[in-house]
């Protein structure tokens, strides 16, 4: 090897490892070249040795522990070992590796010397903190910066690991350990030597071939020079807290799916009723976003005048939590964003957690499932001919929980003449639902008789007046029979609204002479109307939740008069009733019947040629 070529591995090795000294030996064992530190070998200047034996440079007493070294590079083999300056003042690393020429030729060896003396001081003090450290919890690891060999293995690291010290030491841990990084090797190792501290979590391979996962914390050390001397790792085996998590965050993602499954509205909440958890549903149903309702109280979705009272019935109920329906017996009203209200069915069941009691709320929406029992028990279901084609609705008003003075009835009379009624009591609520009932019961027992339609008008008024109760009541009434052959009709108003014809060219209100209402003191009469009804015709009676005469009009009304060019009278001809009377409702409610001022009754019935033509006793429950 040339002397220009001896030069550019000094400058690359000693450019490389400032801290080291450097020895090139040839075949013979002769020096070729030498440069670093003179502690190494005696103080001698290094010119001095070359071109005699290595081991006048080593000395004599210390040349038997060099000559294997040496020797097995010149066989091509890399070898290493510890060793101290003659003066006793430094130790050193030292490592011998076989040098090659270009044709890949054995040409020489080269000896390193690494001055380790701070570190070995290190690992002295770390020895004498040994027994110290064998009694922590945690797996210590101690090990060198450069190769991430293992330097310290303390007694906790065997019993996690498997190995013992001996086994571990001078193994790179990484390889020994299989280590999985949460990103990457590198990552870690750019901030242990940035900031110098890194925290996270590592998946280890134990002896026995099994996985587990830590909690490591590591630091490098730096000498007073601030060059890296060890890295000190601490592992906690946290695998079974790990699995706990992931089991339980596997659960809370199947409750989850199970509640966003859930028919009904879900509302968890803490045991301070602050919502914690909501579904799907209960956004939809209520029309809040999520991140509206958590945190929120769970007064929230109560109208204002029952907040402060369900805050006395929570407490009661946090006092002995059990599952059960909330509010038993009572007519529970939930409130929606945007103010409106609906009849609520709701189940409460408390779940004990590790952070504390927490109540789920299933709500129900039952103010649709109520009308439409509310609309049957309105009109009983009696059998009607088939060339009867009529139907019905009810829509309650906001205030009056599906409960108002409304009522419908149908009834085909016993010679075939068909009989239609509807009113309205004065009031709303069950009082006035009762007063409602009794009227129409004693209608239809009346028309079932066979009772004259001239005579009914005076028996429910007198029915009225005689009631035990003396709180007046007053009730309109429109009382309408159609004949057996669907070609005439007799009307009778008491204080009521005109019911509509429909033909179809027009549609006009059958305004006629009437009599007050029912139960007005006095004597009274109510006159009956004749009139001829065309081959194809539609009428339909109302109450005045459809709309007023009044000239002040409430939010959301229409006037009698603007009613009728609302009304298609083709729609009303030619669609089922029910469809009918949906289209029409749409028409004059665009935004919906959900939150009306007062509820609403009413009655269509389309009189075809054709099927009154057909008149006989098929027959339909209506």
């Amino acid at each position: 090897m040339s002397e220009l070529d001896f030069n550019a591995v000094m400058s690359q090795v000693l450019q490389a490892l400032p801290d080291a000294s450097v020895v090139v030996f040839d075949r013979q064992l002769r020096v070729l070249s030498v440069a670093g530190n003179a502690h190494v070998w005696g103080g001698a200047a290094a010119e001095a040795y070359v071109g005699g034996p290595v081991s006048e440079l080593l000395t004599p007493e210390r040349w038997p522990a060099y000559e294997p070294l040496l020797g097995a590079a010149l066989s091509g083999r890399s070898g290493s070992t510890e060793t101290e300056s003659p003066d006793h003042s430094h130790r050193y690393l030292v490592d011998v590796e076989p040098l090659r020429d270009g044709a890949g030729e054995l040409v020489a060896g080269v000896c390193f010397w690494r001055d380790i003396t701070t570190r070995a001081r290190l690992m002295e003090e770390l020895g004498q903190q040994q027994r110290l450290l064998d009694l922590a919890h945690d797996a210590i690891i101690v090990r060198e910066p450069q190769q991430s060999r293992v330097t310290y293995w303390n007694r906790e690291a065997e019993q996690l690991y498997g190995y013992t010290a001996q086994e571990a030491h001078g193994q790179i841990t990484h390889n020994l350990l299989q280590t999985g990084f949460p990103s990457s090797e590198r990552a870690v190792d750019e901030v242990l030597f940035g900031p110098g501290r890194w925290d996270g979590e590592l998946r280890h391979t134990r002896k026995d071939g099994s996985r587990i996962v830590v909690a490591s914390r590591q630091a490098l050390v730096r000498d007073d020079d601030g060059r890296p001397l060890a890295i000190i790792e601490l592992n906690s085996d946290i695998t079974e807290r790990r699995q706990a998590e992931d089991s339980l965050r596997e659960a809370e993602q199947q409750f989850r799916g199970l509640m966003e499954s859930a028919p009904d509205a879900t509302v968890i909440v803490d045991e301070h009723a602050r919502i914690v958890l909501v579904n799907a549903r209960m956004e939809e149903l209520f029309g809040y976003r999520r991140d509206e309702l958590i945190g929120e109280p769970v007064e929230m979705l109560l109208p204002k005048g029952l907040r402060r009272r369900h805050v006395d019935h929570r407490d009661e109920y946090l006092t002995s939590p059990r599952a059960r329906p909330m509010g038993a017996g009572l007519d529970l009203l939930a409130r929606r964003k945007g103010g409106g209200e609906f009849l609520a069915e709701i189940s409460l069941s408390p779940v004990q957690t590790d952070t504390g009691l927490l109540i789920s709320a299933s709500i129900r929406d039952i103010s649709k499932q109520l009308l439409r029992q509310l609309e049957q028990a309105l009109v009983p279901r009696m059998k009607l001919d088939e060339r009867w084609h009529l139907a019905w609705r009810y829509r309650p008003s906001l205030n009056t929980m599906l409960l108002g003075g409304d009522f419908i009835g149908v009834c085909e009379r016993p010679l075939g003449s068909l009989s239609l009624l509807i009113g309205d009591v004065t009031g709303q609520g069950p009082a006035a639902a009762g007063t409602g009932a009794m009227l129409r019961a004693a209608w239809l027992g009346a028309v079932q008789a066979d009772v004259e339609l001239d005579s009914i008008p005076r028996m429910l008024h007198r029915l009225l007046i005689e009631q035990a109760d003396q709180t007046a009541t007053l009730a309109t009434a429109c009382l309408v029979e159609v004949d057996r052959d669907g070609r005439s009709l007799r009307v009778i108003r008491a204080g009521h609204d005109s019911p509509l014809l429909v033909t179809p060219s027009k549609v006009v209100a059958l305004n006629s002479v009437h009599g007050p209402a029912l139960g007005l003191g006095g004597r009274h009469d109510w006159p009956t109307q004749h009139y001829q009804l065309p081959p194809d015709a539609a009428i339909m009676l109302f109450t005045d939740g459809l709309t007023e005469r009044r000239a002040a009009l409430r939010p959301g009304q229409i006037g009698f008069d603007q009613l009728l060019p609302q009304i298609d009278a083709d729609t009303l001809l030619t669609q089922p009733p029910e469809r009918a009377i949906d289209e029409m409702l749409a028409q004059v409610f665009p935004d919906g019947t959900g939150q009306l001022d007062d509820d609403l009754a009413v009655i269509l019935l389309t009189l075809r040629a054709a099927d009154i033509a057909q008149a006989g006793d098929r027959a339909r429950v209506a």
